[in-house]
């Protein structure tokens, strides 16, 4: 900023700030006011400060490299949230049984395909299309639609598409496979949902008893294999769903899970909910396409570090025991302190970590290892390294950076709990180890932790609908409004045991751009703003007073568009069940 907009900043936040202490002194014991008093209050003497440093030719300097920085961090964040809309695109092929027994589930889809669309498209603002084959018996007509953009032509097929056929119990399963791989598959996510109540042709596919049952008890009498037809889906990419409404068909997927890999199965207990699991899954398989890809975004322009993904369950090779530097940071101890950089610990330590990592996220390996320091004794660990082989992400700034976000998360967390006054949310201890004899050598470090691991958002407006949790989704919003706007904590991901979140690897989107720049995760106002788009408030964040801020870029109607299309999936929270909300003692920033 130059000084004439500093000045009018200046005086903008001013007139926060009285606004704001005239509403605490009315309301003296209103925690959350006298807490954006010091927020507004810290902000009115950075922007002082700034203006001083301005005036002079240093600062003038400053001034311009910090405007090139931050144009430069807009132009990132830009690319980087088109890029996610544009890896979100999706192809969508409906493979459905259309025999006689299958007119309620062809009905369905129909008739709900618009929640489906509409789905994806308020997670995602998405392009989407459908393509529909609907198979019968050997030698009965196939229903074919390639893939349209128009969820009404989708519909209008539909409309001529008749249950009927089916001479045996088993049927043409082979033939939809067939067609499904000549579509016209485009799109960076591609996902078939095969719906079907009866097996393939071939005793090998079931285990029915009667004779009767299947016409070609030898298989396919076109000698086909599923061999070559799942291999031909393999090689478009294709994530494979099935919806198996009997149990007649569990042994045909058995046998293409060994041939294909993994295969998600929905369950679907009543045809009303069919569009509803079928876009829980949907988006689920979307988001993790996109943090793959992202992840090949963000150290696209570096090599990647090479080792070999070893399974979890086996007996790691530890290197021998290496002396390390430990860094520890101490934690925010009231709201303005998150705002300052954090006050490091040093010690020394010993480390034994596996050779080769069990698990990759988008930026970093996991390893299985231990750690021995002034207050630990061989503890069993996990050590986190960044992937990329850039020398800017392998430094301690770059670890330091991801540690700090982690302990102002956990301070946040430890926050609302108390607001809450409920334990709820916890972020594991964490610190950075550098070896000693190869400084190049740093990773984060923290205890493993143990159960089912979930994302329940991410950093660009994803929300779990698989795992809804209306706690963290408040919190997320609490965040933003306890810091007076200033931060937001995302990205929740972790385990949840006994009804605690156990999380760690958060992001947070800050109101300066040039803060936590090495892993590109803070995505600013613009971050925020995705948050809130897709972001349903629930009864958590009505007791806490949580208010939806009114971003520019925050279209009034496309946000109530949104929220009205993702509120279905989100459970109500029993009365007896929701958090109780405090009043917290007020501390004064220093």
């Amino acid at each position: 900023m130059n000084t004439d907009e500093l000045n009018a900043e200046y005086r903008k936040a001013a007139q926060k700030y009285k606004n704001i202490s005239d509403a605490s002194r009315k309301d003296p014991t209103n925690s959350s006011l006298a807490e954006q008093v010091t927020t507004s209050r810290q902000r009115l003497e950075d922007i002082k400060k700034w203006t001083s440093q301005l005036k002079t030719d240093d600062g003038q300097k400053r001034a311009t490299q910090m405007r090139k920085e931050i144009d430069q961090r807009n132009s990132q964040i830009d690319q980087v949230i088109e890029s996610m809309k544009s890896l979100a695109a999706a192809d969508i092929c409906f493979l459905v049984d259309c025999t006689g027994s299958m007119s309620t589930y062809i009905t369905a889809v129909k008739t709900q395909i618009t929640q489906l669309t509409d789905t994806i498209t308020a997670m995602f603002d998405a392009r989407i299309r459908l393509a529909f084959i609907g198979y019968r018996d050997i030698n009965e007509n196939i229903d074919q639609l390639d893939f349209t953009d128009k969820t009404d032509s989708f519909k209008t097929f539909l409309d001529g598409v008749q249950a009927s056929g089916g001479d045996d119990i088993c049927e043409d399963v082979f033939s939809g496979l067939e067609t499904v791989a000549k579509l016209n598959w485009e799109n960076p996510n591609r996902i078939l949902i095969h719906i079907c109540d009866a097996p393939c042709h071939g005793t090998d596919y079931h285990d029915l008893k009667r004779a009767t049952d299947d016409k070609y008890p030898n298989g396919d009498p076109n000698n086909r294999t599923a061999k070559t037809l799942l291999d031909s889906l393999k090689r478009l990419r294709i994530t494979y769903c099935s919806i198996q409404l009997t149990a007649d068909t569990k042994k045909m997927f058995t046998k293409f899970i060994f041939i294909y890999g993994p295969i998600h199965e929905i369950n679907i207990s009543d045809p009303a909910a069919l569009m509803k699991e079928i876009s829980k899954e949907a988006t689920s398989i979307i988001v993790s396409g996109i943090s793959s890809t992202m992840s090949a975004f963000r150290i696209r322009n570096s090599t990647v570090k090479n080792y070999t993904i070893r399974s979890e369950e086996s007996n790691p090779v530890y290197i021998s025991v290496i002396k390390v530097d430990v860094t520890t940071l101490q934690p925010p101890t009231d709201l303005a302190d998150i705002f300052r950089p954090l006050r490091d610990e040093k010690s020394s330590g010993s480390m034994k970590i596996a050779l080769n990592p069990f698990g990759k996220g988008s930026l970093r390996y996991v390893f299985q290892g231990e750690l021995t320091n002034e207050d630990l004794w061989y503890t069993k660990m996990v050590y986190k390294e960044f992937i990329s082989t850039a020398p800017d992400m392998n430094t301690l700034a770059a670890y330091h950076e991801q540690l700090e976000i982690q302990v102002i998360s956990q301070f946040l967390a430890k926050t609302f709990n108390k607001k809450v006054k409920e334990n709820l949310i916890h972020y594991v201890d964490a610190h950075v180890v550098q070896q000693k004899y190869n400084p190049m050598k740093i990773y984060q470090v923290e205890r493993q932790l143990k159960g089912q691991w979930c994302k329940w958002n991410n950093n660009s407006g994803y929300v779990s609908l698989q795992n809804f949790s209306a706690a963290l989704q408040a919190f997320s919003h609490w965040t933003y409004q306890y810091t007076n706007g200033r931060l937001m904590v995302v990205d929740l991901q972790g385990v949840q045991n006994e009804g605690v979140y156990h999380l760690t690897d958060p992001a947070v989107h800050c109101d300066s751009l040039l803060r936590f720049q090495h892993t590109r995760t803070n995505l600013g106002n613009k971050g925020m703003c995705e948050f809130f788009r897709t972001h349903v408030c629930n009864q958590i964040c009505t007791q806490l007073d949580l208010k939806t801020p009114a971003f520019k870029d925050l279209a009034r109607e496309s946000h109530k568009k949104c929220t009205s299309t993702l509120r279905p999936y989100l459970p109500e929270i029993k009365e007896e069940d929701a958090p109780t909300v405090t009043t917290l003692p007020f501390t004064p920033g220093r």
